[in-house]
């Protein structure tokens, strides 16, 4: 079964990607910024080019992405700097890739939002470097691989954010993404909660709304630094506001009531297909992590230096 949700997709065309790329080029100077250091700055310079330079369409729907309630947006064919090889190990050199990150930092500040990053997770990075790491090959998390990573929502141990807090406390809101490679053509697949609401019956969907489950940290978490949640609930509904917090590999029910409410939300997801998004170099990707489920599929790397390499960023 697929599902609905509001999915806005949007393709750069070439000579506005020349133009992007060359006036990024030209006010970044090969100056050495650092995505942790320098957020603003570069977040500044790239928001301008944007504005100057995308077509108006596409800054109306940067702009209302939240005040609309939009669940994804897709952006394809930004411009792509000469590229290193995939830091496979995890970490980049930051300062090298001050064009993307402009764009992509640049991009966030237009849809409204603040990027951060977590003290918990990737060694306290702003960017993310989702790759096949050869020392995690086999784990659930975006250095792995060799695994299914099944639908699920990001660091969902941590308990739901509020506006006018620190967001680093709660679950991340939103998630963007970068594509830097993707030969290997694997997808990143999209689904919308209510999707998987839709298919509960009625009662167990009130007991996945009962605090009778445990939600552990991701694997891609640091464990000394995280507490699992607890008791809690999976899924919260208010009115026509629904969200989620889970991860198949980290929820237990806490009786056989909510293990067959469980049961059946898993059942319900695996008959969903969701939207397939094949990022490519220069595609930026956005969406709503308390509303979107996302997975990505086992899959054989391709070579070290040229393997896939996504570029992720919380926003609030």
């Amino acid at each position: 079964m697929t599902s609905t949700m509001m999915f806005s997709s949007f393709t750069v065309d070439d000579k506005t990607r020349e133009s992007l790329s060359e006036d990024l080029a030209e006010r970044l100077h090969g100056q050495p910024l650092d995505s942790d250091r320098h957020e603003s700055i570069l977040a500044g310079v790239g928001s301008h080019v944007l504005q100057q330079v995308l077509d108006d369409h596409i800054l109306t729907h940067l702009a209302q992405f939240v005040s609309n309630r939009e669940r994804v947006l897709l952006l394809r064919n930004l411009p792509v700097q000469q590229l290193p090889p995939t830091p496979v190990e995890g970490y980049a050199d930051e300062p090298a890739l001050a064009m993307t990150n402009a764009m992509h930092l640049g991009l966030v500040r237009l849809c409204g939002l603040t990027p951060y990053s977590v003290p918990y997770e990737n060694d306290g990075r702003l960017m993310r470097n989702v790759v096949p790491n050869p020392q995690a090959a086999a784990s659930t998390s975006s250095w792995g691989s060799d695994t299914d990573f099944s639908w699920h929502t990001d660091n969902p141990h941590l308990p739901f954010g509020f506006s006018g807090v620190d967001p680093r406390a709660f679950i991340p809101r939103y998630l963007s993404f970068f594509a830097m490679r993707n030969e290997e053509a694997v997808p990143t697949d999209v689904v919308s909660i209510d999707a998987a609401v839709d298919l509960m019956d009625p009662l167990a969907l009130q007991v996945l709304g009962e605090p009778g489950f445990t939600v552990g940290a991701p694997a891609s978490n640091d464990r000394f630094q995280t507490q699992p949640l607890a008791p809690h609930p999976l899924v919260e509904i208010s009115g026509a506001d629904r969200r989620v917090r889970y991860d198949p590999g980290t929820v237990t029910a806490s009786n056989p009531r909510c293990e067959a409410a469980l049961a059946q939300w898993r059942q319900a997801l695996d008959s969903l297909t969701g939207e397939e998004l094949v990022l490519g170099p220069g595609d930026f990707l956005i969406f709503d992590n308390y509303r979107i489920l996302h997975r990505r599929r086992a899959f054989e790397p391709g070579p070290v230096t040229q393997a896939r390499w996504l570029r992720r960023c919380y926003a609030s």
